[in-house]
């Protein structure tokens, strides 16, 4: 996918090089949340550039906006976002993907976090808070009852 000149990720790979090119005793502590939101925001354009078919549908375009808000959406936003009342978001989702809201964020939610904690040196909790979880201990919970196991145990099993 292409990363236009003025676009959001290149400003912050900018400032990031920057910041590692000037450093200060805090820079670690200013390069983190930076690259946390570079790597989100390069996912966002991930999504954006190879969005399916099925986002034709409404459910499609659901489920789509459900992966691309990820760490906040609820049930009521998106209902206010495509102008639908919650009930019948919820009744669309359960009717065509035979799924229910919090199910699809559930397995979208985890199949990020197995991406993340493979292939990043995030923590558990950084990767539990950029998907939303109020805590790490919720995360962990989710994690186990999905996965049968927790996150460090899973990752160690799948290298």
């Amino acid at each position: 996918f292409k990363v236009e000149n003025r676009c959001t990720a290149r400003m912050l790979l900018e400032m990031m090089a920057v910041e590692y090119a000037f450093k200060r005793p805090d820079t670690q502590q200013i390069l983190k949340p930076l690259t946390l939101a570079f790597l989100m925001e390069i996912l966002r354009k991930y999504n954006a550039a190879y969005t399916s078919a099925a986002s034709e549908t409404l459910s499609g375009q659901i489920v789509q906006y459900m992966s691309e808000h990820i760490g906040t959406v609820t049930l009521r936003e998106i209902a206010d976002r495509f102008s639908y009342h919650p009930n019948y978001v919820s009744t669309l989702l359960h009717r065509e993907l035979g799924k229910s809201f919090s199910d699809i964020l559930l397995e979208q939610r985890m199949e990020r976090a197995v991406i993340l904690l493979k292939g990043t040196n995030l923590s558990i909790e950084e990767v539990a808070a950029l998907l939303g979880y109020s805590n790490s201990s919720n995360f962990y919970k989710a994690f186990r009852e999905y996965f049968k196991h927790s996150p460090r145990e899973y990752i160690a099993t799948q290298r």
